[in-house]
C-alpha cells in the first residue's frame, strides 16, 4: 500500500468504530465481527483495490449487518476514532493481525485508556501494548472469552493437558504447535488461523 492508501483505509477503519459506538454496537461483537471480515482480511492480504472507495456504511452494514441511514461520522474525532486510528497503527507497526491485537488490547479497555494515551505519542501506547501481550498468553484469553478451562479444552479436542499447559505457558510455544493441534484450537475456539501465526 502507498502512503495515500494507508492513510485513507485509516480513516475509514477509525470512522466504523465511530458509527459502531454512535449506533450502540456491542464492543465485544464489533470486533468479533470486524475480525471475521472480508474487509480486515483484504487489509491483511494487501488485496485493497476491491474496498479502498466503498462508503463506510456499506463496509459498516456488510461486517455487522446493522443499516446506518445516515453516515454522520464525518468530521468526528472522539474516543471511539482514536480507537480505531491505533488499532490500525498497531497492525502496521507490530504486524500482527487485527484479532491478535483485538485479543490483547481488547476495545473496551482501548477505550478506557483514551483519556490517559490520546495526547501521547504513538510509541506510549505501542509500549503498553508490548506490556499486554506479556500478561496473559493467547490460550489463556481465549479460555478467559469462552469461560473454559484447559481440562475442557482437553476432553473436546482430545489434546493432552500436558500439551494444552504447555501452549498456555507462552505464546511461543502455541506458535510451533502442529498443524493438527493448531486445526483443533480452531475449531474449539471458533476462531481465525491468523491468531496461531506470529506474524502476517
Amino acid at each position: 500500500m502507498n502512503n495515500y492508501e494507508v492513510d485513507k483505509l485509516r480513516e475509514t477503519f477509525s470512522r466504523l468504530f465511530v458509527l459502531a459506538v454512535r449506533n450502540k454496537i456491542n464492543f465485544t461483537s464489533f470486533t468479533n465481527l470486524l475480525s471475521q471480515s472480508g474487509f480486515l482480511s483484504k487489509i491483511e492480504n494487501n488485496k485493497i483495490d476491491d474496498i479502498i472507495n466503498i462508503p463506510v456504511e456499506k463496509i459498516l452494514f456488510s461486517i455487522t449487518g446493522f443499516e446506518v441511514r445516515v453516515d454522520n461520522s464525518y468530521g468526528v474525532y472522539n474516543d471511539a476514532y482514536w480507537c480505531g486510528q491505533n488499532y490500525f497503527d498497531l497492525h502496521l507497526r507490530t504486524n500482527k493481525s487485527f484479532i491478535y491485537i483485538f485479543l490483547k488490547l481488547p476495545l473496551t479497555e482501548m477505550m478506557n485508556i483514551y483519556s490517559i494515551f490520546h495526547e501521547m505519542d504513538f510509541t506510549s501506547l505501542l509500549d503498553y501494548f508490548n506490556k499486554k501481550e506479556k500478561e496473559k498468553t493467547i490460550l489463556r484469553l481465549l479460555c478467559e472469552k469462552k469461560n473454559c478451562s484447559l481440562n475442557d479444552i482437553s476432553k473436546a479436542t482430545t489434546l493432552s493437558l500436558n500439551t494444552l499447559k504447555k501452549y498456555n505457558s507462552s505464546d511461543e510455544l502455541l506458535y510451533k504447535a502442529s498443524f493438527q493441534n493448531i486445526a483443533k484450537l480452531i475449531k474449539y475456539f471458533d476462531v481465525s488461523y491468523l491468531l496461531f501465526i506470529n506474524e502476517k
